[in-house]
């Protein structure tokens, strides 16, 4: 029998692994999708408290930001997914690290400060990256990711991977954490989920009865145990959601009630009206400078023991929307106004005027304690 030549053997392994490439790549497809934003701030701080720690009572802010988003899908069960932030800073806040801002940007390996000067700073963030495996009933993740566990609209006392903070508007994705997370769906609406990472050991289980959805949370938050449960039904045609989460520390032994109820209603012409009150039994004292570096968190969405948020949606034009957000304290020492207006300059491009206005009790009288204007100009491409 003849023996086959060294040479012979390297072709016909060559020409297997050309065949082996073409049929992997033949099952992948990939898609992206980007886009570009300006974003400018103005403010205006009291000037007794700028005199006091010592800014300036004006300055203004520059953002310019590329955002990339990258999936890639393979046979018919692997998709991957990475997503990268890439943002310019200059203005006053940069130059002197206001609030801590240069600190919170650059947290780990997948942050990264490019540029450091003292005028403009660059920045690259990857908040996406992840690989999914998913079959039947079987949906598996691992990676940087979000995970959206909350249910009422506002604040959520379930999401303790990734606390939503209304105030960063501007991070429209919001942001993610690396997680290991398998769900599988059962029969009907049920559905079962659990994370993990460092941190958090967590599980969650959904179901429906009496036309409202319903979930339960069990989880291992830092040094608590928590205990969770949630709904989101209706009462007539209005909206009615809510979650709660019972926090048990397991070195003090100090025990944490944090929960949020929400209704909402749409009318026929477009009006949105939304309202929701987030309770804290274990809240803060009010420190003025802090609510400009609060460390949002699942326990600690909001610093008061009751917090309200009402908020309504116009859209005046199929281009144009108006809206106004209204947040206050029970006490009424905190308020918070919030209008917006957006318009879609053409389809690809969109404009956004904003404002947040912070007064506080002092003296038994309201004071305005900051004003920023903030104008946003995206482009989709």
């Amino acid at each position: 029998m003849e023996k086959s030549s060294p040479m012979k053997n390297v072709k016909t392994l060559l020409i297997l692994n050309f065949f082996a490439l073409n049929g992997l790549f033949a099952q992948t497809q990939f898609d992206q999708d980007a886009y570009f934003s300006n974003l400018n701030s103005f403010q205006f701080f009291n000037k007794e408290f700028a005199s006091l720690i010592q800014i300036p009572n004006q300055w203004n802010d520059q953002q310019f930001h590329l955002r990339w988003n990258a999936r890639l899908y393979h046979g018919k069960h692997w998709s991957a997914k990475m997503s990268l932030r890439n943002r310019i800073f200059t203005g006053y806040s940069w130059e002197e690290n206001l609030f801590s801002f240069k600190d919170a940007l650059e947290v780990d390996v997948l942050d990264l400060i490019a540029i450091n000067k003292d005028k403009v700073g660059l920045h690259h963030e990857i908040d996406r990256f992840f690989v999914q495996w998913e079959k039947g009933n079987w949906n598996v993740r691992l990676g940087r990711q979000r995970i959206n566990w909350g249910i009422q609209n506002y604040w959520n006392s379930h999401d303790l991977f990734n606390q939503i903070n209304f105030f960063d508007f501007d991070y429209i994705e919001r942001p993610g954490s690396d997680v290991l997370r398998i769900q599988y769906y059962g029969k009907g609406t049920t559905s079962s989920e659990f994370a993990i990472n460092k941190n958090i050991k967590a599980g969650l289980y959904k179901f429906n009865a009496s036309n409202y959805d319903f979930q339960t949370l069990l989880a291992k938050y830092f040094d608590d145990y928590v205990l969770g449960f949630g709904w989101a039904g209706q009462i007539k045609k209005a909206g009615f959601k809510g979650e709660f989460a019972y926090f048990v520390n397991s070195k003090s032994k100090e025990e944490e009630l944090v929960g949020s109820i929400g209704i909402d209603y749409s009318f026929q012409n477009g009006i949105y009206l939304s309202s929701g009150c987030l309770y804290r039994s274990q809240a803060d004292n009010l420190n003025p400078l802090a609510l400009f570096n609060q460390d949002i968190s699942a326990k600690n969405p909001m610093p008061f023991n009751y917090n309200f948020l009402h908020q309504i949606n116009y859209p005046i034009h199929p281009l144009l929307m108006i809206s106004f957000s209204f947040i206050h304290d029970g006490d009424l020492d905190y308020l918070f106004t919030n209008p917006m207006v957006t318009y879609s300059v053409f389809e690809s491009l969109d404009l956004m005027i904003i404002s947040q206005n912070i007064w506080i009790s002092l003296r038994e009288n309201h004071e305005n304690l900051s004003q920023t204007i903030f104008t946003r100009l995206q482009w989709n491409f």
